[in-house]
């Protein structure tokens, strides 16, 4: 597997680079949270995959709103094309393969660190905004498991809306779960609070 690496001057270039672009095509992002998180207590972000910009969304909330070091578990053969990616934190799954276990222990490992936010897209693939429901793979939840209580877990639901602009807004609802950490409870909280983010979404 390729593990995560940080090179200061990638991602400050990734991030300057990242925030011109977004300032061409998008109207804002504004972030939604009930609450502060933890400081003292490594993150595992759980975030749906639905666009290209997911990956830097999920580095500009652990930068901004976590202030936690950033990783993203990325499909290998994606990473490979886009090695710049690993300078910022990504590291590489091959879904299938022996190796699967190696990356998951790796995530499991890199939450003992407090400092550390480790960000997962648990449906495992890009899929369209408007699915009705995400369905989780386990992967998760074996890494919380072999990872220790000290992990907080927040969920992410990332909106797109035009409304009356000709530029898209970006919210990012924020919850941290508190709930049974098994791929079934975590799979059904996240499908309730995705439902409640839509239902909220309005200009």
């Amino acid at each position: 597997m390729i593990k995560s690496k940080h090179h200061s001057l990638t991602i400050w270039f990734f991030d300057l680079y990242f925030r011109w672009k977004m300032l061409s095509h998008f109207r804002g992002l504004e972030v939604l949270a009930s609450k502060q998180p933890d400081p003292g207590r490594p993150v595992l972000l759980l975030q749906n995959h639905f666009s290209w910009w997911d990956g830097y969304w999920s580095f500009w909330l652990s930068k901004r709103f976590f202030q936690k070091r950033f990783h993203v578990m990325m499909l290998e053969e994606q990473l490979r094309k886009r090695m710049f990616i690993n300078r910022c934190g990504a590291f590489s799954v091959r879904r299938n393969s022996r190796e699967l276990m190696e990356s998951l222990t790796y995530a499991a490992g890199v939450l003992h660190d407090h400092r550390n936010l480790v960000c997962l897209y648990p449906q495992g693939q890009i899929q369209p905004q408007q699915i009705k429901t995400i369905a989780f793979e386990k992967g998760a939840s074996w890494i919380l498991k072999n990872a220790g209580d000290p992990v907080q877990v927040w969920f992410c639901v990332t909106l797109t809306d035009y409304f009356s602009s000709p530029k898209p807004l970006i919210r990012f609802y924020l919850k941290h779960y508190e709930g049974e950490r098994t791929t079934q409870r975590m799979e059904l909280a996240y499908n309730h609070f995705r439902d409640e983010c839509i239902n909220e979404q309005h200009e």
